[in-house]
């Protein structure tokens, strides 16, 4: 089975399922960040990475990649691609426009970029019918499905679900097959049935965008648990209530684009954003917020400066920026889940 590289949950790689491709995530630790000789200093690390990654061969078994131009950064991923392209492997490129609103208009445009993204497809992997694509949108709404049930158990007085666990889960959807990780994740369910976990630990809500690979971990290792991710590689890649509609990618388009807001978005979607946020404290029992700002990411940085600033979330919030692989500053975190611990206590 050829393999498609993708970047950004606003990808429907339902579309890449359809052709027989395997969608591959493009992990924030796949790459080579110091390996980036293109893109420059004032590049997110996320980004830099993923373009060292391509120089160096860490993509060399995918076929192509979609590259979602979700933020400015990731356009500038695709310049360096195509301006680099004689040393990169992975030939087919595309470059999928996603509108930052969420009006009629919009979805319709974006559902053409969608149709234009699998007339692309179609060159390199062969025809892609439309009873295809509804068979994919199915074994991924499943998905979804089955992330609503283990979601529901995270908001229990003692979750026996841990972050470490969810972002275990999501590593994995971004390399198994959909069928067999579907099957993965139903067992995964059943194995927690009748189970608890710590009901006295802080409850934690992190925020960010590809986040960094010690952060649940550094949470979880200083006595605190992570019961919600506002992440790419978190709630916001499997959410979206689908509405069905006749035209495969018309569906498609409005699912994605309604789905929970990145910072990214403007408009109405931006203020649902932070809405979602405050409900998310008490739907979750959240006793603290932990906000993980990407440097050189303006739209991570435009949202923190929002909540820090201007919008009451009633609980502690705690800012930490830094990049994708560097390392997390322990002691901040603990003193953050101390503080927490005696709130929690204290409130009890």
């Amino acid at each position: 089975m050829e393999k498609l590289g993708w970047f950004c949950t606003y990808t429907p790689i339902e579309i890449f399922h359809a052709a027989g491709a395997l969608p591959v995530g493009i992990k924030s630790n796949s790459g080579a960040e110091h390996e980036d000789v293109v893109l420059g200093d004032s590049i997110c690390s996320y980004v830099r990475s993923c373009m060292g990654g391509a120089l160096t061969g860490a993509y060399d078994a995918l076929s192509g990649v979609v590259i979602a131009h979700s933020c400015e950064c990731m356009r500038r991923l695709s310049d360096g691609w195509l301006y680099r392209k004689d040393e990169i492997k992975p030939k087919m490129l595309h470059l999928l426009d996603v509108p930052k609103i969420v009006t009629d208009a919009s979805i319709s445009f974006f559902a053409g970029g969608l149709r234009h993204m699998k007339d692309d497809l179609e060159e390199h992997f062969g025809p892609i019918s439309d009873d295809a694509l509804r068979a994919s949108m199915a074994t991924f709404n499943r998905t979804r499905e089955l992330f609503n049930a283990i979601d529901a158990l995270r908001k229990e007085e003692a979750p026996a679900i841990t972050g470490g666990e969810i972002e275990d889960l999501i590593a994995t959807s971004w390399e198994m097959p959909r069928e067999e990780f579907n099957t993965h994740l139903e067992n995964f369910i059943k194995s927690k049935e009748g189970q608890t976990g710590d009901k006295d630990a802080p409850r934690i809500m992190v925020i960010g965008g590809p986040g960094n690979g010690s952060l649940i971990k550094t949470i979880e290792g200083t006595g605190g648990l992570s019961v919600v991710e506002h992440m790419c590689t978190g709630l916001r890649a499997f959410t979206g209530e689908p509405e069905f509609n006749e035209d495969p990618y018309q569906e498609l388009a409005a699912l994605y684009l309604k789905g929970t807001p990145c910072p990214r978005m403007l408009g109405d979607k931006a203020r649902e954003a932070i809405e979602d946020i405050q409900s998310m404290v008490k739907e979750y029992k959240v006793d603290g917020v932990l906000y993980y700002s990407m440097k050189f990411c303006a739209n991570m940085q435009m949202q923190w400066a929002l909540l820090k600033n201007d919008i009451p979330l009633d609980v502690p919030m705690k800012v930490l920026e830094g990049d994708i692989s560097s390392e997390i500053n322990e002691r901040e975190v603990q003193s953050f889940i101390k503080r927490l611990k005696k709130r929690r206590k204290k409130n009890q």
